[in-house]
């Protein structure tokens, strides 16, 4: 059955649209503080206008439907005596560019991550609220897209760009699956590795522990930085995290939470490579069917996904963790309450 589809490509670099003619398309997909790239290699005669700074726009269809993996800028040109690569970025690029020097006060982490975007010329998409904040110093030190990954982890989001250059920071939902893809058909390898997971709690200690952030202690240091409710540890199977930003026990408690859902899903990972699949990207939840025994079918999510459109085919490699009920949004969330 795969072998009747048809996939293609269409690229538009500057006001030109490419359907046939590129050597290789790639777009690489990750999640924050990574960059998202989308390099396309054309033959050195091809008759390219763009230019650095102009619109570059990737949509791959896999013969079942197509959709828009990559909207953004182009960054460079190298031409050679047998090629033209042009490499582009979106949002993220700019993100990561910027580096930011500004101080928020009574703020949730959503609302930095929406200024910073603002700030470097990103569009900000669905941004969860995240962890209330006392203050928070977007210092030069990290680039903004570095604080968005630090922000976003805090609530135990990710941060990644969509198809059409907008930034999502959202907790991924790895219960209900969005896509099956079935081995023989969709899927063409499949591996999966689990690992031992010695660490049974994350714990990380803010510097004041109030009750919120409008309270005086919110600004002071303090001894207690659990409120009066400090857990065991640390130890072999408890690691510790100091975040001075942190200035209430529940945001602590909701970011040590994060760490630990992260390090869960961690210890069971996978790859899989698949036919052309334009709608796989960071943060997409799957299911894999009729797999040969001693293989889990998932949920799972990936968290860096790669597309690739070449002579020789059209392929989409992803790498996945472990989903399943404890990356339910609800259960993670509300365990904190």
């Amino acid at each position: 059955m795969t072998g009747l589809l048809a996939p293609s490509y269409t690229v538009t670099l500057g006001g030109q649209r490419w359907t046939e003619q590129a050597l290789a398309v790639d777009v690489r997909l990750r999640a924050a503080p990574v960059v998202d790239v989308a390099t396309v290699r054309l033959p050195a005669g091809a008759p390219l206008d763009a230019a650095v700074g102009d619109p570059a726009v990737v949509e791959l269809d896999g013969g079942e439907g197509g959709a828009t993996v990559f909207t953004g800028t182009v960054q460079a040109i190298r031409r050679t005596p047998s090629s033209i690569t042009v490499t582009a970025m979106n949002g993220g690029g700019a993100l990561a560019a910027f580096r930011p020097a500004a101080t928020y006060e009574q703020v949730t982490a959503g609302t930095v991550i929406r200024s910073l975007c603002g700030d470097a010329g990103a569009t900000a998409g669905d941004v969860d609220d995240g962890v209330a904040l006392a203050y928070y110093v977007a210092d030069p030190a990290r680039t903004a897209l570095e604080h968005v990954a630090r922000l976003a982890g805090w609530g135990g989001a990710l941060a990644r760009v969509d198809g059409d250059d907008r930034l999502d920071v959202t907790v991924v939902n790895a219960v209900q699956p969005e896509l099956a893809l079935r081995y023989g058909r969709d899927l063409l390898a499949v591996e999966q590795a689990e690992a031992a997971a010695p660490v049974e709690s994350f714990v990380v200690a803010g510097e004041a522990g109030a009750d919120s952030t409008s309270a005086p202690q919110a600004l002071r240091a303090t001894t207690d930085f659990f409120g009066g409710s400090r857990p065991d540890g640390p130890s072999a199977s408890s690691r510790w995290r100091f975040e001075p930003a942190l200035r209430t026990a529940s945001a602590a408690k909701t970011a040590g939470a994060a760490l630990g859902r992260s390090y869960r899903g961690s210890r069971r990972r996978g790859a899989i490579t698949a036919v052309v699949q334009p709608s796989l990207r960071p943060g997409s939840v799957l299911e894999l069917q009729d797999l040969p025994d001693g293989l889990d079918g998932g949920p799972a999510w990936a968290d860096r996904v790669d597309h690739h459109v070449s002579a020789a085919g059209a392929t989409t490699r992803a790498r996945l963790w472990q989903g399943g009920d404890s990356f339910d949004p609800t259960a993670f969330l509300g365990g904190l309450v």
